[in-house]
């Protein structure tokens, strides 16, 4: 059953710049955040043309030959970096009705055999006193493939770049809209670092923040199409995001098929609306927060035989592989994550986090990760390590 899509708002970000109209913006994106977990936003300032150098290369991307397609193959990649065939990738044990390729910052690998670094040996960002580079989970951080397709990879960078700023933007629009110290979660992400925390409620001079190495955030480009099989087939199932902080979605073109799931557990249509990104908030923001921001239950319906192809760009901005969800909690005042208590409701455990042995982002990622790509897990991580994610 279908519920109402005009539950889900759309914001004009540039009210902030409008001190008249910014507490408006902050209320609505409050409610937002608190209420439904999903909104759009237009005015986001993300230029047109650098949208446009990107989407207009996605039907030549995915129509490149088979054989160089297969060059790119995330089987080649530790850090789950390249493309998946049709039906490769699964959610909740089930195909999802789609073809990928996935990208993030590019950025070298960090991973080390052994937690020690010989003398004169640089660490790129940190040393080894700092941060144990041998864990497992560090393969994940590491550089693209590219494919052989002109113009690609300068088009994506640019878009890539756009849309990190955005989102750091954003995040500070959101902390204004709760009540923490704008800049409060900078850290995060190698920016500067707060003038001061809120740690247990109480707002303290920031003196020895944690080092972190900076995160690697994470795009698909997504290509759906039109599917043979029953109405309503899966294009990708039922799931909370666990890739990121935040998700800022492009919907490209017309072609509808993402779904939300209302409060009272109707799922609700998202279609695309021109020049806006559809945002959406991670597994790690909800557990954080205990709930105060909602990290909503969402899929997209595959394209039906008569449909067009849908293409789409999730946009997953990353958190320090070295951090746990308790730290970040650490972060947040206990006024905002006693909200959801206070208002009475409870989450939907549909949640990792849920798990304390998953409080570590770097293992859920991968966890996340080997789920969704069992043969890259077992390629480059082995069947011990399979086993152990996938119980």
């Amino acid at each position: 059953m279908d519920g109402d899509a005009s539950i889900i708002p759309t914001l004009d970000v540039s009210l902030a710049y409008d001190a008249e109209q910014k507490p408006e913006l902050l209320r609505q994106l409050h409610h937002a955040l608190f209420d439904i977990g999903f909104l759009y936003i237009k005015n986001h300032g993300v230029p047109s043309d650098t949208i446009e150098d990107l989407t207009r290369l996605l039907p030549a991307l995915f129509d490149l030959p088979t054989a160089e397609k297969a060059k790119l193959s995330k089987l080649n990649s530790p850090h789950f970096l390249g493309y998946s065939g049709f039906a490769e990738e699964t959610t909740l044990g089930k195909q999802d009705l789609r073809e990928q390729f996935d990208f993030a910052t590019e950025l070298p690998a960090v991973c080390r055999e052994s937690a020690t670094v010989p003398n004169g040996t640089p660490d790129h960002e940190a040393t080894a006193k700092q941060r144990d580079l041998s864990q497992l989970y560090w393969r994940l951080r590491g550089p693209n493939q590219w494919p052989d397709l002109a113009g690609f990879k300068e088009a994506f960078i640019a878009y890539h770049d756009a849309v990190q700023e955005l989102s750091y933007r954003f995040v500070n629009l959101i902390e204004e809209a709760f009540g923490i110290p704008i800049g409060t979660f900078d850290h995060f992400f190698g920016r500067q670092a707060p003038r001061s925390i809120a740690r247990n409620g109480e707002t303290i001079t920031n003196g020895n923040t944690k080092s972190l190495l900076p995160p690697q955030h994470r795009l698909k480009l997504l290509r759906y199409p039109p599917s043979q099989h029953a109405k309503e087939a899966q294009g990708v199932g039922a799931h909370k995001d666990s890739s990121g902080w935040l998700t800022f979605l492009l919907q490209v073109g017309d072609e509808p098929g993402l779904e939300v799931m209302s409060p009272d557990g109707q799922w609700i249509k998202v279609p695309p609306i021109d020049g806006t990104f559809v945002v959406n908030f991670g597994n790690a923001f909800e557990a954080a927060t205990e709930g105060a921001v909602k990290a909503t239950i969402h899929r997209v319906i595959a394209p039906g035989p008569d449909s067009n192809v849908r293409y789409s760009i999730p946009f997953f901005q990353g958190l320090p592989l070295d951090m746990t969800v308790s730290e970040v909690r650490s972060y947040i005042p206990d006024k905002v994550r006693r909200l959801r208590k206070e208002a009475g409701g409870g989450g939907d455990g549909v949640s990792s986090f849920l798990d304390p042995r998953w409080d570590s982002l770097g293992e859920s990622q991968l966890r996340k990760w080997i789920r969704s790509h069992r043969d890259v897990g077992l390629k480059w991580y082995g069947q011990e390590a399979v086993e152990y994610y996938t119980a």
